[in-house]
């Protein structure tokens, strides 16, 4: 009967032990695809850097040209009450004389 139990504690233990040997070797691929991806990620970090550079500059550029707009749309808004002011002034004068 010892003699059971130590064959079968001997069968637990190989039985562990390849279980380990599989889990050391699944963690080591994991470890692997981790490091490439860490490498991949180092190389492509700056590209995406200089991208959101590009993407800020063209926002800044945007703003202008709508500050722009928005000011050209003022003054233009500003000069067609102007006009009708004037309008109204000139129509006012043109009725009264007659």
């Amino acid at each position: 009967m010892w003699l059971a139990f130590g064959i079968a504690a001997l069968v637990v233990a190989l039985a562990l032990a390849a279980v380990l040997l599989r889990v050391r070797r699944t963690l080591g691929a994991v470890e692997e695809l981790l490091e490439t991806t860490n490498e991949e990620m180092k190389e492509t970090l700056p590209e995406v850097r200089e991208t959101i550079g590009n993407v800020n500059a063209t926002i800044g550029n945007v703003n202008i040209g709508l500050r722009t707009a928005g000011g050209g749309a003022a003054a233009l808004g500003r000069g067609i009450k102007a006009a009708a002011h004037g309008v109204r002034v000139a129509g006012r004068s043109l009725f009264r004389r007659y």
